[in-house]
């Protein structure tokens, strides 16, 4: 019913948080008219872990045209949760770009002090590093665009129309 609510509200409904149990449910009454997001995550097939999820959520939010925003938690990234690298953002990433193209992935950083951020990237003003590494990596300019914002707002017009 929250779910059903926020739709026809167009209030985007944020799946970072569900069990796979939850996010089947979830996607099972949302409605096709509003995108379904999750904000901040890791990528199953990346790093294994409780928390990320995998690729048949990934193309389910993509289907959808939702986005999927990679979580800065080095514990969901790595196993090194405390010499975790930047460029494991950009790992997480490239698996969603590559299973599902360019327009469905972002960054979810999650700074609220509550989460243990690469060793390299520990806030925002880090940021330019982690475009010069998308950038290194063949990213076009239009893409990194993508991963930084334009693709969350595509997301937030949608669900505003």
């Amino acid at each position: 019913q929250v779910v059903e609510l926020c739709n026809q509200r167009r209030i985007l409904v944020d799946l970072s948080h569900a069990s796979k149990n939850t996010f089947w449910g979830a996607i099972e009454v949302h409605s096709s008219n509003v995108p379904p997001i999750v904000s901040h995550t890791g990528i199953q097939a990346v790093y294994d872990h409780w928390r990320n999820i995998d690729d048949d959520q990934i193309r389910e939010i993509a289907d959808r045209g939702g986005v999927i925003g990679i979580m800065y938690q080095g514990s969901f990234l790595t196993r090194s949760a405390f010499n975790c690298p930047r460029s494991c953002i950009l790992d997480h990433a490239e698996h969603v770009i590559d299973l599902v193209g360019e327009d469905f992935v972002a960054i979810g950083t999650d700074y609220d002090g509550m989460i243990v951020p690469p060793v390299d990237l520990v806030d925002v003003t880090h940021h330019p590093l982690l475009v010069q590494d998308a950038l290194d990596r063949g990213w076009s300019a239009d893409r990194v665009r993508k991963m930084l914002g334009l693709n969350y707002l595509r997301v937030v017009k949608a669900a505003r129309e």
